[in-house]
């Protein structure tokens, strides 16, 4: 199988990450982990991922205000970005962009993330 992306997933709950991280290289992705909005913010400032998982809660920095930072600045103003969370989409309705921004509602399925993924990363 052909190496996937880099993918930054951002979760503070330690099963979802486990599971994502499991079936994300089991696709071939290779994955980075950070547990809250600040770790995010200083991955991504180090090393420009193709697309980031993120939750909407968040410790230190929740996720619509990384991703609100994320599209102000320049550098990271088209990093596609997947929600995933329990929270309403209306929190995050300013920052869903067709095919570069989406958002999907805890507990998903495995595929329908996979398949958001695909989109974004294509449209990128």
């Amino acid at each position: 199988m052909n190496a996937r992306p880099d993918i930054l997933l951002v979760e503070d709950n330690p099963d979802t990450v486990s599971f994502l991280v499991r079936r994300l290289e089991e696709e071939g992705y290779s994955v980075r982990v950070a547990r809250d909005g600040q770790v995010a913010r200083e991955a991504i400032a180090d090393v420009l991922p193709a697309a980031v998982i993120m939750d909407i809660n968040l410790p230190i920095v929740n996720g619509d205000e990384l991703a609100r930072e994320l599209r102000r600045d320049p550098r990271t103003a088209r990093l596609p970005v997947v929600f995933v969370t329990a929270e309403s989409e209306d929190r995050v309705l300013d920052l869903l962009e067709p095919g570069r921004t989406l958002c999907l509602e805890k507990a998903i399925k495995t595929r329908t993330l996979l398949s958001a993924l695909a989109q974004v990363l294509e449209a990128s």
